[in-house]
């Protein structure tokens, strides 16, 4: 391949894992939010209601802060293809340890809202 065809590819790795990453941190901070406040004001009537046991809210927050987690690291190997032109292995060692972490914790979320 060309090298301009390379840069080129190169560039629009980095904006889509900056913008991948960006979204996805922004949106799971929300839904975090979001729910918190929906536990906060459990007793409300005529509001959300949260019906999770302690356990299985503390393990769904944990898939949070691992999706937040992986969103920055998404968004730092973007940035460092766009100054670098070229990807970063540490970064996709870590995205692909944060993936596998995500896997176990829903399976954790899974068999603890099983066993309610």
């Amino acid at each position: 391949m060309e090298p301009s065809i390379v840069s080129t590819i190169s560039r629009i790795r980095g904006w889509l894992l900056i913008v991948i990453g960006s979204l996805l941190s922004v949106g799971i901070s929300v839904i975090a939010a979001f729910l918190a406040s929906t536990i906060a004001h459990n007793d409300q009537p005529g509001a959300a209601h949260w019906t999770g046991t302690h356990d299985f809210t503390v393990r769904v927050f944990e898939l949070f802060a691992v999706v937040f987690l992986f969103g920055l690291v998404a968004l730092g190997g973007g940035i460092f293809q766009l100054r670098r032109g070229r990807g970063s292995k540490l970064a996709i060692v870590v995205m692909l340890i944060l993936v596998a972490a995500m896997f176990f914790l829903g399976q954790g979320i899974v068999s603890t809202g099983a066993s309610r």
